[in-house]
């Protein structure tokens, strides 16, 4: 591998990531510290996109970032890491790390990406569509590489990671500079950075995302889309016209 450190691919650090993974809460992850060389994290940093080449911004009560995967506009680096973390040598550190096997990156906008945050950025507790709208294949493994360097854990963004009856943001995973987290996606596997981000205005919570799918475990698993769920903390009590037509069954 040529971005990629080759201390996480040693049959040592393999079996311990296995034993992190199986063993992690509140849904199989793994943190993978010093991911790339420091030289090419410190240049993806360095030159990644501006604002106009994001082409799907999200701003709604839900989220607030920036997400593109317009590869062929962006640098070569770029489209070097999407190309190796489709290798088979990756793939196959996947499958030993997580047991999952036969997992592929889709070459689309379902596959890979990339994310910015910018002040008072960020996105709600949910999860992620299970199923490939095009492919028919199922939404296993998501990757996600940080590429702030300095990032202050003052400035929030962390990982949440929430119980699956999502009342208890259960771990928080700090975006601290050439992170990756590995984490599984199930109906279960709620996350998201719900609270706004503080950090000052030139600076940007920069990631670099990927899919990991694999063939439908189950042929009768149906698709859904992207699911934001009430969380508990948020419960309000409900107006008076809701509890009205809620005691006559209306609506």
């Amino acid at each position: 591998m040529e971005l990629i450190q080759s201390k996480h691919f040693s049959q040592e650090q393999i079996d311990q990531y296995k034993e992190e993974f199986d063993s992690s809460k509140p849904f199989h992850h793994l943190i993978l510290d010093d991911f790339l060389s420091t030289e090419v994290a410190e240049k993806l940093h360095n030159f990644f996109p501006e604002d106009e080449l994001f082409n799907k911004p999200k701003k709604d009560k839900h989220e607030n970032k920036l997400e593109g995967d317009k590869f062929e506009e962006y640098p070569r680096l770029f489209n070097l890491l999407k190309e190796e973390i489709a290798k088979p040598q990756f793939l196959e550190f996947i499958e030993k790390v997580t047991g999952i096997k036969n997992a592929f990156i889709t070459n689309d906008g379902f596959g890979v990406g990339i994310q910015k945050g910018k002040k008072g950025s960020f996105e709600d507790v949910h999860i992620d569509f299970n199923i490939h709208p095009e492919k028919d294949v199922q939404r296993r493994l998501n990757l996600q590489l940080y590429l702030t360097p300095r990032w202050k854990p003052e400035w929030n963004g962390a990982l949440e990671m929430w119980n699956d009856c999502v009342s208890k943001c259960k771990k928080a995973v700090s975006c601290r500079f050439n992170r990756a987290v590995i984490f599984e996606v199930k109906d279960t596997s709620y996350y998201g950075y719900t609270k706004p981000l503080e950090c000052p205005d030139r600076e940007e919570r920069k990631m670099f995302s990927a899919t990991f799918y694999t063939k439908k475990e189950t042929e009768n698993i149906t698709f859904h889309d992207t699911i934001f769920p009430e969380h508990q903390e948020e419960k309000v009590q409900p107006s008076f016209f809701q509890s009205i037509k809620k005691a006559l069954k209306v609506g």
